[in-house]
């Protein structure tokens, strides 16, 4: 029995919480709405995330630090265990969030106008920086089969002839996908023929399911060392996206050498006095927690599917192979408009989901479901939406 309770209920009310507070007034048959959207997590952070924090609050000046040589050494050990990478210290700088670190790495290495390629459905947070930096957006949308996603290579190699960047995301948000070492290589040398750099974003590595692994982007061949930078982050993983922490891996010194500099000048590569804590903490001592809420999640995961499959089977799934995060195919609901079926989750299931079409082309009439959740949580709203489509 595992010493972690993932079915503990939670109080998230009224504690500026995005997920319980954020999400606006809407009307539904139910008095109370049950949000399974953003991506955070309704577990109880580790305790030791929490300990260092409280230990570094101790002290009574909250001034400002530099990055101890524990931080480095650290997310050394992670990339060694996780993922079989020994890095130097020189490989990796501290980032606020990764969509913030993406946003610099366009600005930083294009110029207005410039194509960035996307491959939507895809976290929607890329269409806007991409828009925010008054570049172009190019879309190389990815083929769906049998509820799993494909990169369509004809159409990636159009976008990337137009383009300066390719955001990637690695896993895919919102479908899951932990792509391959042959996709990964194949779409590396796709970007360096076209003199094209890759920015992936990482921040799912650490939630990629048994049966599955991470790579990260620059690892899997010389020519996405030659074109990849990775984002990635502890803040999924050990449900922490409230401490802002997130790390860029760049190995390649050509690229490092533009980028890190370019994050001091810009006032983004020092963390607030108790991050670094908190980020050693959960690298150090929270394995075997994630490794715990992992198996949860892989288990409501596979609750979903069951259920769906034998008592909603207007819906389906594409099955995901990391995250907490479930992108359900509600084609087949036969809502007119995606304003329609997104209302009809909230005011009909009492159930707040993302709409898929925020995710850009081929999210359509799709919809993004949270499991992060415990397990009476997911039950009761799994018999909501069944209820709600049993009434259509």
């Amino acid at each position: 029995m595992t010493k972690f309770n993932f079915d503990e209920l939670i109080d998230r009310h009224n504690t500026h919480c995005t997920k319980f507070d954020g999400y606006g007034s809407f009307t539904s048959d139910y008095d109370e709405i049950i949000p399974m959207w953003i991506a955070d997590m309704d577990f109880a952070t580790p305790d030791p995330i929490s300990d260092a924090i409280r230990k570094r609050l101790e002290h009574p000046v909250l001034g400002y630090c530099i990055p101890p040589e524990e931080y480095y050494t650290t997310l050394q050990d992670w990339f060694s265990k996780q993922y079989g990478l020994q890095i130097s210290k020189d490989d990796v700088t501290y980032t606020p969030g990764v969509v913030a670190g993406i946003y610099k790495l366009i600005q930083c290495w294009t110029k207005e106008e410039d194509g960035v390629t996307i491959c939507p459905p895809v976290y929607y947070p890329f269409a806007d920086v991409i828009h925010g930096s008054r570049r172009r957006l190019v879309e190389a949308p990815l083929l769906i089969k049998d509820e799993r996603y494909y990169i369509d290579w004809e159409a990636l190699d159009k976008a990337l002839a137009q383009s300066k960047i390719l955001l990637w995301c690695h896993p895919h948000n919102p479908g899951g996908r932990v792509w391959t070492a042959e996709e990964l290589q194949r779409v590396a040398t796709m970007a360096k023929q076209h003199g094209c750099l890759v920015i992936s974003d990482e921040i799912h590595a650490d939630l990629t399911f048994s049966g599955h692994r991470h790579m990260p982007f620059p690892s899997v061949s010389d020519d996405a060392k030659e074109v990849g930078m990775s984002l990635m982050a502890p803040s999924k993983v050990f449900n922490m996206p409230g401490v802002i922490a997130s790390q860029m891996y760049i190995p390649n010194p050509r690229l490092r050498d533009v980028v890190f500099p370019y994050m001091v000048q810009n006032g983004l590569a020092h963390a607030s006095c108790y991050t670094y804590s908190a980020v050693i903490a959960a690298y150090k001592e929270c394995g075997a927690w994630s490794k715990a809420c992992m198996q949860y999640i892989e288990e409501n995961v596979e609750l979903v599917r069951k259920y769906i499959t034998e008592r909603i089977p207007r819906l389906k799934m594409i099955q995901p192979e990391a995250s907490f995060l479930i992108f359900l195919d509600c084609r087949e609901l036969g809502f007119r408009t995606t304003d329609e079926l997104a209302s009809f989750f909230v005011e009909k299931a009492g159930v707040m989901l993302n709409d898929g079409s925020t995710f850009g082309t081929g999210g359509e009439f799709f919809m993004r479901l949270n499991v992060g959740t415990p397990r009476s949580v997911l039950e009761e709203a799994l018999k909501r939406i069944e209820k709600a489509v049993n009434a259509l």
